[in-house]
């Protein structure tokens, strides 16, 4: 055992090194991770019958000159005004994980599968509304581990099966942060020489910097993270200033007031987004013709991240 630490302890060592050899190792690791995962998707899609997100091209608008809106659950949603949702609505959108909450229906929904959360019921009731299927957005689901347990996953109408897409992810190999923009650099590199698997999303344990990655290789200009506050304020839906509009979410997903946003610790991902994103930011600008922004002042990302200008 003592052995075993010992090697694991000088692997990490050689693995985190300022060295060319140690950034092209971590690479090489990341991208095996990305072709296991590749495989894990390929039966993971067999298993529920779904097609990967390769698959969902053909369905696609052209992203040439258009801005994608990444909806999160923060409540600077709640400051959104009419006109900024005709914004969001004239370009491509994906809402994460609890937006079917809001009433704004997004181009797409980002669902993360083993979701066995108190939660659920609740969602699955707002995936049947009248505004959602009568206007049937695309479903991206992160793929469930093996084997699957279709007990434990998300209940989606046929209506949105049928436009339902199973994708992978690899965590980001580092644990340091001065390796991160670098190494964030190079698999972007990779991903546009298509060098990585398809339907393998670079991950920090966050639906925001996959969905964000997924935009930046379809080629949006722009992208704005909406909601995405990192705050330890309430969600949209929890928010004091919605009164009752969503008295039934805040029973079914509530949060204490003052915990820290779940993406702002590293306990459980490489990196807490608070350094991860501004990092995916920086490496985004330098390596593609897209730009981040947030959508927000509020947001605690805005001291490093542009915000988006609703007037323009």
């Amino acid at each position: 055992m003592m052995v075993s630490r010992t090697l694991s302890k000088y692997g990490r060592e050689l693995l985190e090194a300022p060295l060319w050899f140690s950034e092209m190792l971590r690479f090489a690791v990341f991208r095996r991770q990305c072709q296991r995962d590749f495989a894990l998707v390929a039966k993971v899609a067999d298993e529920l019958c779904l097609p990967t997100l390769q698959e969902s091209a053909s369905e696609r608008r052209p992203a040439d000159g258009q801005t994608l809106f990444i909806l999160g659950g923060g409540s600077s949603v709640n400051d959104l005004t009419e006109e900024n949702f005709m914004t969001i609505a004239s370009g491509t959108s994906v809402g994460i994980n609890f937006w079917p909450i809001h009433d704004f229906v997004p181009s797409i929904l980002s669902s993360e599968s083993d979701s066995a959360l108190d939660g659920d019921p609740f969602l699955n009731e707002r995936l049947r509304t009248h505004q959602i299927l009568s206007r049937p957005p695309q479903v991206f689901s992160l793929r469930t581990n093996w084997p699957v347990r279709k007990e434990s996953l998300q209940d989606f109408p046929e209506e949105l099966n049928r436009r339902r897409y199973v994708y992978g992810r690899a965590n980001i190999v580092t644990r340091k942060k001065q390796n991160l923009e670098a190494d964030l650099m190079r698999i972007l590199g990779a991903m546009i020489k298509e060098q990585l698997p398809p339907g393998i999303l670079p991950d920090n344990g966050s639906s925001v910097v996959r969905m964000t990655l997924w935009g930046v290789m379809q080629g949006f200009s722009r992208i704005v993270w909406v909601g995405v506050d990192q705050d330890p304020g309430p969600y949209f839906w929890t928010d004091p200033r919605a009164g009752n509009v969503y008295k039934k979410a805040a029973k079914a997903v509530p949060r204490l007031s003052g915990a820290p946003h779940s993406t702002s610790s590293a306990k459980n991902r490489p990196f807490a987004n608070d350094v991860f994103l501004p990092a995916l930011c920086r490496a985004i600008a330098k390596m593609t013709g897209t730009t981040v922004f947030v959508g927000s002042q509020k947001s605690t990302l805005s001291e490093d991240v542009p915000v988006f200008d609703w007037a323009r």
